[in-house]
């Protein structure tokens, strides 16, 4: 008996001392299902290889094929790690994951360069160089995938110095339209005015005095400037007022037509016919009145009649 129950309890001793290794070599096979080879970037903005990127709130977004909220915060710490953001120099960036509850289902994750950390103050993105950001296989999704492969991103920022001696041509060819446009309208004004105060009329003797020439030559070159200027006017109106009494006269002409004639409906194509009722003859009344002049009566039988009632 005490032999068996020894037997017994060695049984159990080694039950219990072969139980964690049953658990690991479980859990181990857990971890291999959870990598999923499905699991996959989709698309970055910007995407490999872009340039001219704005060097200002530098930042990546990437679209993944699963959601990445992280559902506890050691993934999401975790995640934070699985992110780096080196420039062509090799110089590391410090950078934020941030998530979006907005578009969970389309996988979004966006890493930007972060400038919080006092002690990177000095680092910071350039214009005209290429930044690579490493996606390691460690990255997380929502339910619990792990990445399995290692991707980069290459950018280059936009040249900044390049953009403002762009920016600042642009501007001084702004700036020379204006004052050309400016200096065109304010001449046209000036010749308008000229123009304003030559058909107000010369004054001979001044231009007498300045040219040399007879009063009497310039008041008739005057004359007849005048009367030129005066013709053609008078031409112009005249042809305008032909115009308007032509328009007048087809408007007229256009209100006052009429019909050489009546038509019958049928002539426009109808065949609607109209029945029209002869009015009835009226029978003359009877009067219910007594006649003073009865039929076949001669005057003296009407007189003795008349005799007899009295």
């Amino acid at each position: 008996m005490k032999k068996i129950s020894a037997l017994v309890c060695a049984m159990i001793i080694t039950l219990f001392m072969m139980a964690p290794a049953c658990f690991a070599a479980a859990t181990e096979t857990d971890a291999a299902a959870v990598t999923d080879p499905g699991f996959e970037l989709v698309s970055s903005s910007p995407a490999d290889g872009d340039t001219g990127v704005a060097v200002d709130n530098f930042s990546v977004k990437m679209y993944f094929s699963k959601e990445m909220v992280p559902t506890s915060k050691a993934i999401r710490a975790a995640n934070e790690k699985q992110f780096t953001l080196v420039d062509e120099e090799g110089t590391k960036i410090p950078v934020k994951v941030y998530y979006s509850q907005k578009e969970q289902r389309r996988g979004l994750m966006m890493v930007a360069a972060d400038y919080s950390n006092n002690n990177e103050k000095n680092v910071q993105i350039k214009g005209a160089m290429e930044y690579t950001l490493t996606i390691h296989d460690g990255l997380k999704s929502r339910d619990g995938s792990t990445y399995n492969q290692t991707k980069e991103i290459k950018v280059k920022t936009l040249n900044q110095q390049r953009s403002m001696v762009v920016y600042m041509v642009l501007m001084f060819a702004m700036m020379g339209g204006m004052v050309f446009f400016t200096i065109r309208s304010t001449k046209k004004a000036d010749e308008k005015k000229k123009e304003e105060q030559s058909n107000k009329g010369v004054n001979p003797y001044k231009e007498a005095k300045k040219t040399g020439k007879s009063v009497d030559a310039i008041v008739a070159k005057n004359e007849k400037q005048r009367a030129k200027k005066e013709a053609a006017e008078a031409k112009k109106k005249a042809a305008e007022a032909e115009l308007e009494a032509r328009i007048l006269e087809e408007m007229r002409r256009e209100k006052n037509k009429r019909v050489s004639g009546p038509k019958p409906i049928s002539a426009t194509g109808s065949t609607y016919k109209v029945k029209v009722e002869k009015p009835k003859k009226e029978e003359p009344k009877k009067s219910n009145k007594g006649t003073t002049n009865p039929k076949n009566q001669s005057g003296k039988k009407k007189n003795a009649g008349k005799k007899k009632k009295k």
